[in-house]
Protein backbone atom coordinates (compact mmCIF):
# COMPACT_ATOMS: atom_id res chain seq x y z
CA UNK A 1 0.00 0.00 0.00
CA UNK A 2 1.59 3.22 -1.16
CA UNK A 3 0.55 5.36 1.73
CA UNK A 4 3.31 7.94 1.95
CA UNK A 5 3.46 10.72 4.52
CA UNK A 6 4.53 13.87 2.67
CA UNK A 7 4.58 16.18 5.67
CA UNK A 8 2.19 18.82 6.91
CA UNK A 9 4.54 21.69 6.20
CA UNK A 10 6.93 20.32 3.60
CA UNK A 11 7.82 21.94 0.34
CA UNK A 12 9.06 25.22 -1.01
CA UNK A 13 7.31 28.53 -1.29
CA UNK A 14 5.42 28.27 2.03
CA UNK A 15 5.03 31.95 2.79
CA UNK A 16 3.38 33.73 5.67
CA UNK A 17 0.31 34.22 3.46
CA UNK A 18 0.35 30.51 2.62
CA UNK A 19 0.22 29.64 6.30
CA UNK A 20 -2.62 32.10 6.91
CA UNK A 21 -4.50 30.58 3.98
CA UNK A 22 -3.97 27.07 5.39
CA UNK A 23 -5.45 28.08 8.74
CA UNK A 24 -8.44 29.66 6.98
CA UNK A 25 -8.98 26.48 4.98
CA UNK A 26 -8.56 24.41 8.14
CA UNK A 27 -11.40 26.30 9.83
CA UNK A 28 -13.65 25.59 6.82
CA UNK A 29 -12.61 21.93 6.66
CA UNK A 30 -13.50 21.43 10.32
CA UNK A 31 -16.95 22.87 9.61
CA UNK A 32 -17.38 20.71 6.50
CA UNK A 33 -17.09 17.43 8.41
CA UNK A 34 -20.34 18.17 10.26
CA UNK A 35 -22.39 18.97 7.14
CA UNK A 36 -25.24 16.65 6.24
CA UNK A 37 -24.30 13.90 3.74
CA UNK A 38 -26.55 15.56 1.13
CA UNK A 39 -24.76 18.88 1.64
CA UNK A 40 -21.38 17.21 1.29
CA UNK A 41 -22.51 15.46 -1.90
CA UNK A 42 -23.56 18.82 -3.31
CA UNK A 43 -20.23 20.40 -2.33
CA UNK A 44 -18.32 17.48 -3.84
CA UNK A 45 -20.26 17.63 -7.12
CA UNK A 46 -19.67 21.38 -7.40
CA UNK A 47 -15.93 20.92 -6.92
CA UNK A 48 -15.93 17.99 -9.35
CA UNK A 49 -17.52 20.02 -12.14
CA UNK A 50 -14.95 22.79 -11.64
CA UNK A 51 -12.05 20.33 -11.75
CA UNK A 52 -13.34 18.51 -14.84
CA UNK A 53 -13.73 21.77 -16.78
CA UNK A 54 -10.32 23.01 -15.66
CA UNK A 55 -8.57 19.77 -16.61
CA UNK A 56 -10.18 19.80 -20.07
CA UNK A 57 -9.39 23.46 -20.69
CA UNK A 58 -5.87 23.52 -19.26
CA UNK A 59 -4.16 20.14 -19.65
CA UNK A 60 -3.19 18.48 -22.90
CA UNK A 61 -3.48 15.03 -21.28
CA UNK A 62 -7.12 15.25 -20.21
CA UNK A 63 -8.27 17.17 -23.26
CA UNK A 64 -6.95 14.29 -25.37
CA UNK A 65 -8.40 11.64 -23.04
CA UNK A 66 -11.85 13.27 -23.07
CA UNK A 67 -11.83 13.66 -26.84
CA UNK A 68 -10.79 10.03 -27.34
CA UNK A 69 -13.73 8.99 -25.12
CA UNK A 70 -16.06 11.41 -27.00
CA UNK A 71 -17.10 13.28 -23.89
CA UNK A 72 -17.08 16.95 -22.92
CA UNK A 73 -16.90 18.60 -19.48
CA UNK A 74 -20.62 19.35 -19.44
CA UNK A 75 -21.31 15.61 -19.64
CA UNK A 76 -19.92 15.18 -16.11
CA UNK A 77 -22.33 16.69 -13.58
CA UNK A 78 -22.21 14.25 -10.68
CA UNK A 79 -19.99 11.52 -9.26
CA UNK A 80 -22.14 8.92 -11.03
CA UNK A 81 -21.13 10.45 -14.38
CA UNK A 82 -17.44 9.77 -13.75
CA UNK A 83 -17.80 6.22 -15.06
CA UNK A 84 -17.88 7.72 -18.56
CA UNK A 85 -14.26 8.81 -18.20
CA UNK A 86 -11.45 6.28 -18.82
CA UNK A 87 -9.10 5.53 -15.94
CA UNK A 88 -5.78 7.30 -15.48
CA UNK A 89 -3.11 4.67 -14.79
CA UNK A 90 0.14 4.82 -12.86
CA UNK A 91 2.04 4.22 -16.08
CA UNK A 92 0.36 7.25 -17.67
CA UNK A 93 1.23 9.32 -14.63
CA UNK A 94 4.89 8.24 -14.77
CA UNK A 95 5.11 9.17 -18.45
CA UNK A 96 3.27 12.52 -18.24
CA UNK A 97 3.65 13.78 -14.67
CA UNK A 98 5.80 16.79 -15.48
CA UNK A 99 4.56 17.26 -19.05
CA UNK A 100 1.08 17.02 -20.54
CA UNK A 101 -0.63 16.50 -17.14
CA UNK A 102 0.58 19.87 -15.82
CA UNK A 103 -1.80 22.81 -16.23
CA UNK A 104 -0.67 25.29 -18.86
CA UNK A 105 1.10 28.35 -17.51
CA UNK A 106 2.11 26.68 -14.24
CA UNK A 107 5.53 27.73 -12.93
CA UNK A 108 7.12 24.68 -11.31
CA UNK A 109 9.49 26.94 -9.38
CA UNK A 110 6.54 28.05 -7.26
CA UNK A 111 5.24 24.52 -6.69
CA UNK A 112 5.90 21.62 -4.36
CA UNK A 113 7.34 18.83 -6.50
CA UNK A 114 7.54 15.53 -4.64
CA UNK A 115 7.80 11.85 -5.54
CA UNK A 116 6.03 8.62 -4.76
CA UNK A 117 8.08 6.07 -2.84
CA UNK A 118 8.78 4.15 -6.02
CA UNK A 119 7.85 0.71 -4.68
CA UNK A 120 7.75 -0.42 -8.31
CA UNK A 121 11.29 0.85 -8.73
CA UNK A 122 10.18 3.88 -10.73
CA UNK A 123 9.42 6.99 -8.63
CA UNK A 124 6.75 9.33 -9.99
CA UNK A 125 6.87 13.10 -9.65
CA UNK A 126 3.81 14.80 -8.18
CA UNK A 127 3.23 18.55 -8.46
CA UNK A 128 1.18 20.62 -6.00
CA UNK A 129 0.63 24.28 -6.77
CA UNK A 130 0.61 26.69 -3.81
CA UNK A 131 -3.19 26.73 -3.25
CA UNK A 132 -3.28 22.92 -3.43
CA UNK A 133 -0.41 22.68 -0.98
CA UNK A 134 -2.27 24.95 1.45
CA UNK A 135 -5.50 22.97 1.11
CA UNK A 136 -3.73 19.63 1.50
CA UNK A 137 -2.17 20.75 4.76
CA UNK A 138 -5.56 21.89 6.06
CA UNK A 139 -7.15 18.51 5.28
CA UNK A 140 -4.23 16.74 6.94
CA UNK A 141 -4.42 18.89 10.05
CA UNK A 142 -8.17 18.35 10.38
CA UNK A 143 -7.85 14.67 11.17
CA UNK A 144 -4.96 15.23 13.59
CA UNK A 145 -6.85 17.92 15.50
CA UNK A 146 -10.01 15.80 15.63
CA UNK A 147 -7.92 13.06 17.25
CA UNK A 148 -6.21 15.07 19.95
CA UNK A 149 -3.61 17.40 18.42
CA UNK A 150 -3.67 20.80 20.13
CA UNK A 151 -2.09 24.03 18.98
CA UNK A 152 1.09 23.52 21.01
CA UNK A 153 1.15 19.73 21.47
CA UNK A 154 4.54 18.03 21.78
CA UNK A 155 4.36 16.11 18.52
CA UNK A 156 6.70 13.57 16.90
CA UNK A 157 6.44 12.18 13.37
CA UNK A 158 8.37 9.20 11.99
CA UNK A 159 9.21 9.70 8.35
CA UNK A 160 11.63 9.80 5.46
CA UNK A 161 14.43 12.33 6.13
CA UNK A 162 14.31 13.41 2.49
CA UNK A 163 10.98 15.09 3.30
CA UNK A 164 12.12 16.89 6.46
CA UNK A 165 11.98 20.68 6.31
CA UNK A 166 13.18 23.58 8.39
CA UNK A 167 10.56 25.01 10.79
CA UNK A 168 8.26 27.68 9.36
CA UNK A 169 7.84 31.04 11.05
CA UNK A 170 4.84 30.06 13.20
CA UNK A 171 6.43 26.75 14.23
CA UNK A 172 9.23 28.66 15.97
CA UNK A 173 6.52 29.57 18.49
CA UNK A 174 5.63 25.88 18.97
CA UNK A 175 2.43 26.10 16.91
CA UNK A 176 1.63 22.82 15.11
CA UNK A 177 5.33 22.07 15.21
CA UNK A 178 6.20 18.38 14.81
CA UNK A 179 9.61 17.03 15.70
CA UNK A 180 10.76 14.77 12.88
CA UNK A 181 12.56 11.51 13.52
CA UNK A 182 14.08 9.39 10.79
CA UNK A 183 12.65 5.92 10.27
CA UNK A 184 16.23 4.86 9.55
CA UNK A 185 17.63 5.92 12.94
CA UNK A 186 18.80 3.10 15.27
CA UNK A 187 16.18 2.18 17.84
CA UNK A 188 18.46 3.19 20.73
CA UNK A 189 18.73 6.70 19.34
CA UNK A 190 14.96 6.83 18.91
CA UNK A 191 14.34 5.66 22.48
CA UNK A 192 16.74 8.25 23.87
CA UNK A 193 14.91 11.00 22.01
CA UNK A 194 11.43 9.84 23.02
CA UNK A 195 12.35 9.48 26.69
CA UNK A 196 13.78 12.99 26.75
CA UNK A 197 11.06 14.68 24.64
CA UNK A 198 8.02 12.83 26.11
CA UNK A 199 5.63 13.57 23.23
CA UNK A 200 1.87 14.07 23.53
CA UNK A 201 1.31 12.86 19.95
CA UNK A 202 3.22 10.16 18.04
CA UNK A 203 2.56 9.90 14.31
CA UNK A 204 4.03 8.65 11.05
CA UNK A 205 4.98 5.27 9.63
CA UNK A 206 3.03 2.48 11.31
CA UNK A 207 5.95 0.05 11.09
CA UNK A 208 8.21 2.55 12.89
CA UNK A 209 5.61 3.02 15.63
CA UNK A 210 5.36 -0.77 15.97
CA UNK A 211 9.14 -1.15 16.32
CA UNK A 212 9.16 1.61 18.93
CA UNK A 213 6.38 -0.17 20.84
CA UNK A 214 8.30 -3.45 20.72
CA UNK A 215 11.43 -1.77 22.09
CA UNK A 216 9.46 0.00 24.82
CA UNK A 217 7.89 -3.28 25.94
CA UNK A 218 11.09 -5.33 25.75
CA UNK A 219 13.02 -2.80 27.84
CA UNK A 220 10.22 -2.16 30.33
CA UNK A 221 10.20 1.59 29.58
CA UNK A 222 7.38 3.41 31.38
CA UNK A 223 7.95 7.10 30.68
CA UNK A 224 6.79 7.22 27.03
CA UNK A 225 3.07 7.86 27.47
CA UNK A 226 1.52 9.65 24.48
CA UNK A 227 -2.05 10.91 24.57
CA UNK A 228 -2.58 9.85 20.95
CA UNK A 229 -0.85 7.59 18.42
CA UNK A 230 -1.63 8.15 14.74
CA UNK A 231 -0.28 5.76 12.11
CA UNK A 232 -0.09 6.22 8.38
CA UNK A 233 1.63 5.15 5.16
CA UNK A 234 1.20 1.40 5.73
CA UNK A 235 -1.46 -1.24 6.27
CA UNK A 236 -2.54 -1.45 9.91
CA UNK A 237 -3.40 -5.08 10.52
CA UNK A 238 -5.36 -6.25 13.59
CA UNK A 239 -2.31 -7.72 15.32
CA UNK A 240 -0.25 -4.55 14.98
CA UNK A 241 -3.19 -2.43 16.15
CA UNK A 242 -3.69 -4.60 19.23
CA UNK A 243 0.02 -4.59 20.11
CA UNK A 244 0.49 -0.81 19.82
CA UNK A 245 -2.72 -0.19 21.80
CA UNK A 246 -1.53 -2.43 24.62
CA UNK A 247 1.94 -0.87 24.90
CA UNK A 248 0.90 2.79 24.86
CA UNK A 249 -2.51 2.29 26.49
CA UNK A 250 -4.26 4.31 23.77
CA UNK A 251 -6.17 3.21 20.68
CA UNK A 252 -4.10 3.93 17.59
CA UNK A 253 -5.77 6.09 14.95
CA UNK A 254 -5.13 5.04 11.35
CA UNK A 255 -4.78 7.44 8.42
CA UNK A 256 -5.04 6.51 4.74
CA UNK A 257 -3.74 8.27 1.65
CA UNK A 258 -0.97 8.51 -0.93
CA UNK A 259 1.54 11.00 -2.26
CA UNK A 260 -0.57 11.64 -5.34
CA UNK A 261 -3.62 12.83 -3.36
CA UNK A 262 -2.13 13.11 0.14
CA UNK A 263 -4.38 12.10 3.07
CA UNK A 264 -7.80 10.89 1.88
CA UNK A 265 -9.45 9.00 4.78
CA UNK A 266 -9.04 8.69 8.53
CA UNK A 267 -10.39 7.11 11.66
CA UNK A 268 -12.01 9.04 14.46
CA UNK A 269 -12.12 7.93 18.10
CA UNK A 270 -15.16 5.74 17.40
CA UNK A 271 -13.08 3.42 15.16
CA UNK A 272 -16.20 2.66 13.09
CA UNK A 273 -14.33 2.95 9.80
CA UNK A 274 -12.37 5.55 7.83
CA UNK A 275 -14.00 8.93 7.18
CA UNK A 276 -13.48 9.78 3.52
CA UNK A 277 -12.40 13.38 2.83
CA UNK A 278 -15.10 13.93 0.22
CA UNK A 279 -14.45 17.68 0.26
CA UNK A 280 -10.98 16.88 -1.11
CA UNK A 281 -11.41 13.76 -3.28
CA UNK A 282 -13.88 11.46 -4.95
CA UNK A 283 -13.12 7.88 -3.95
CA UNK A 284 -14.65 5.17 -6.11
CA UNK A 285 -14.49 1.45 -5.33
CA UNK A 286 -14.48 -0.60 -8.54
CA UNK A 287 -15.22 -4.33 -8.80
CA UNK A 288 -15.39 -6.02 -12.20
CA UNK A 289 -15.61 -2.61 -13.86
CA UNK A 290 -18.61 -1.49 -11.80
CA UNK A 291 -19.09 0.34 -8.51
CA UNK A 292 -18.63 -2.06 -5.61
CA UNK A 293 -21.59 -2.48 -3.28
CA UNK A 294 -21.23 -1.59 0.42
CA UNK A 295 -19.29 -4.37 2.11
CA UNK A 296 -17.79 -5.54 -1.20
CA UNK A 297 -14.07 -5.34 -1.96
CA UNK A 298 -13.14 -2.85 -4.66
CA UNK A 299 -10.08 -1.27 -6.23
CA UNK A 300 -9.83 2.38 -5.21
CA UNK A 301 -10.04 5.01 -7.97
CA UNK A 302 -9.45 8.66 -7.07
CA UNK A 303 -10.45 12.00 -8.52
CA UNK A 304 -8.77 14.96 -6.84
CA UNK A 305 -10.86 18.07 -6.20
CA UNK A 306 -8.31 20.74 -5.31
CA UNK A 307 -4.97 20.35 -7.13
CA UNK A 308 -5.55 22.43 -10.24
CA UNK A 309 -1.82 22.45 -10.99
CA UNK A 310 -1.81 18.71 -11.70
CA UNK A 311 -5.33 17.28 -11.97
CA UNK A 312 -5.87 13.58 -11.39
CA UNK A 313 -9.16 12.17 -12.67
CA UNK A 314 -10.19 8.55 -12.14
CA UNK A 315 -6.68 7.64 -11.06
CA UNK A 316 -6.10 3.95 -10.28
CA UNK A 317 -3.99 4.01 -7.15
CA UNK A 318 -3.72 0.18 -6.96
CA UNK A 319 -5.03 0.08 -3.40
CA UNK A 320 -7.98 -2.06 -2.37
CA UNK A 321 -10.69 -1.17 0.14
CA UNK A 322 -14.26 -1.86 1.20
CA UNK A 323 -16.92 0.90 1.08
CA UNK A 324 -19.52 1.20 3.81
CA UNK A 325 -23.03 2.65 4.02
CA UNK A 326 -22.98 2.70 7.81
CA UNK A 327 -23.22 5.93 9.81
CA UNK A 328 -20.46 6.63 12.32
CA UNK A 329 -21.66 7.17 15.92
CA UNK A 330 -19.67 10.44 15.90
CA UNK A 331 -22.38 11.86 13.56
CA UNK A 332 -19.91 13.40 11.11
CA UNK A 333 -21.36 13.70 7.62
CA UNK A 334 -18.18 12.37 6.01
CA UNK A 335 -18.97 8.87 4.64
CA UNK A 336 -17.06 5.76 5.68
CA UNK A 337 -14.93 3.12 4.10
CA UNK A 338 -15.00 0.07 6.30
CA UNK A 339 -11.61 -1.48 5.70
CA UNK A 340 -8.34 -0.80 3.91
CA UNK A 341 -6.89 -4.03 2.57
CA UNK A 342 -3.62 -2.82 1.11
CA UNK A 343 -1.95 -2.40 -2.25
CA UNK A 344 -3.03 -4.72 -5.00
CA UNK A 345 0.59 -5.93 -5.26
CA UNK A 346 0.38 -7.02 -1.60
CA UNK A 347 -2.35 -9.53 -2.45
CA UNK A 348 -1.28 -13.05 -3.29
CA UNK A 349 -2.89 -15.75 -5.38
CA UNK A 350 -2.48 -19.43 -4.53
CA UNK A 351 -1.89 -22.05 -7.28
CA UNK A 352 -5.57 -23.07 -7.03
CA UNK A 353 -6.66 -19.49 -7.86
CA UNK A 354 -7.68 -18.32 -4.39
CA UNK A 355 -6.67 -14.75 -3.55
CA UNK A 356 -5.40 -13.63 -0.12
CA UNK A 357 -5.36 -10.17 1.45
CA UNK A 358 -2.09 -9.07 3.14
CA UNK A 359 -3.98 -9.16 6.43
CA UNK A 360 -3.81 -12.99 6.28
CA UNK A 361 -0.10 -12.90 7.12
CA UNK A 362 -0.64 -11.42 10.55
CA UNK A 363 -3.29 -14.03 11.27
CA UNK A 364 -0.88 -16.81 10.31
CA UNK A 365 2.36 -15.53 11.78
CA UNK A 366 1.21 -14.12 15.11
CA UNK A 367 0.30 -17.65 16.27
CA UNK A 368 3.86 -18.91 15.74
CA UNK A 369 6.26 -18.50 18.69
CA UNK A 370 9.76 -17.32 17.90
CA UNK A 371 8.83 -14.79 15.19
CA UNK A 372 9.75 -11.21 16.03
CA UNK A 373 9.26 -9.67 12.57
CA UNK A 374 8.54 -11.10 9.14
CA UNK A 375 8.03 -10.30 5.49
CA UNK A 376 6.31 -12.58 2.96
CA UNK A 377 7.42 -12.29 -0.68
CA UNK A 378 5.64 -14.21 -3.43
CA UNK A 379 8.38 -14.95 -5.96
CA UNK A 380 6.33 -17.27 -8.22
CA UNK A 381 2.78 -18.54 -8.41
CA UNK A 382 3.79 -21.53 -6.29
CA UNK A 383 6.68 -20.06 -4.26
CA UNK A 384 6.64 -17.76 -1.24
CA UNK A 385 9.82 -16.67 0.54
CA UNK A 386 9.40 -15.61 4.16
CA UNK A 387 12.03 -13.46 5.87
CA UNK A 388 12.01 -13.90 9.64
CA UNK A 389 13.69 -12.00 12.44
CA UNK A 390 13.68 -14.46 15.31
CA UNK A 391 13.27 -13.89 19.03
CA UNK A 392 14.22 -16.01 22.05
CA UNK A 393 11.43 -18.52 21.47
CA UNK A 394 12.71 -19.45 17.98
CA UNK A 395 13.74 -23.12 17.69
CA UNK A 396 14.67 -25.55 14.94
CA UNK A 397 10.99 -26.43 14.69
CA UNK A 398 9.83 -22.86 14.03
CA UNK A 399 10.64 -22.86 10.32
CA UNK A 400 8.78 -26.13 9.87
CA UNK A 401 5.74 -24.72 11.64
CA UNK A 402 5.78 -21.66 9.38
CA UNK A 403 5.82 -23.87 6.29
CA UNK A 404 3.02 -26.06 7.70
CA UNK A 405 0.78 -23.14 8.70
CA UNK A 406 1.19 -21.31 5.39
CA UNK A 407 0.44 -24.45 3.38
CA UNK A 408 -2.55 -25.17 5.60
CA UNK A 409 -4.03 -21.85 4.50
CA UNK A 410 -2.75 -21.53 0.92
CA UNK A 411 -2.52 -25.20 -0.07
CA UNK A 412 0.25 -27.80 -0.23
CA UNK A 413 1.09 -26.80 -3.81
CA UNK A 414 2.54 -23.59 -2.42
CA UNK A 415 6.25 -24.01 -1.73
CA UNK A 416 7.48 -22.01 1.26
CA UNK A 417 11.11 -21.03 1.87
CA UNK A 418 11.95 -19.60 5.31
CA UNK A 419 15.00 -17.37 5.60
CA UNK A 420 16.25 -16.13 9.00
CA UNK A 421 17.63 -12.57 8.78
CA UNK A 422 19.01 -10.02 11.22
CA UNK A 423 16.51 -7.37 10.11
CA UNK A 424 13.78 -6.86 7.54
CA UNK A 425 14.98 -4.54 4.76
CA UNK A 426 13.08 -1.29 4.49
CA UNK A 427 11.79 0.36 1.34
CA UNK A 428 13.64 3.43 0.10
CA UNK A 429 11.15 5.58 2.02
CA UNK A 430 11.91 3.80 5.28
CA UNK A 431 8.69 1.77 5.45
CA UNK A 432 8.46 -1.97 6.07
CA UNK A 433 5.85 -3.92 4.11
CA UNK A 434 4.86 -7.29 5.56
CA UNK A 435 3.73 -8.71 2.21
CA UNK A 436 4.61 -8.13 -1.43
CA UNK A 437 3.94 -10.15 -4.56
CA UNK A 438 6.01 -10.21 -7.74
CA UNK A 439 3.29 -12.24 -9.47
CA UNK A 440 0.51 -10.76 -11.58
CA UNK A 441 -2.85 -12.03 -10.34
CA UNK A 442 -4.76 -13.82 -13.08
CA UNK A 443 -8.49 -13.19 -13.59
CA UNK A 444 -8.21 -10.33 -11.11
CA UNK A 445 -11.52 -9.50 -9.47
CA UNK A 446 -11.75 -7.03 -6.60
Amino acid sequence: MERVWTGLWSGTGVTEMGAVNTFRLLMQARKNQWLKPSELEELQAKKLRAMIKHAYDNTEFYRRKFKDARIRPEDIRTVDDLKRIPYTTKNELRNNSTGSMIAKGLDLKNCLVTETSGSTGIPTKIVYDQPANDFSKAINLRSYIENGLALTSKWVIFGDPRHFQKPKWFQKFGIFSPQWISAFDPIEKQLEFFQEFKPDIIGGYTSSILMLAQAVKERGITNITPKAVIGTSELLDPGTREYIDSVFNVKIIDHFGCVELNRTAWECSEHAGYHIDVDAVVMEFISNGEAAAPGERGEIVYTGLYNFGMPLIRYKIEDVGIPSDEVCPCKRGLPLMKLVEGRSDSFMQAPDGRMFSPIIWTLIMRKIPGVNQFKAIQEKKDLIRILVVRDQAFTEATAGQIVHDVQEVMGEEMHVDVEVVEEIPKDKSGKVRCAVSKVTISDQKW
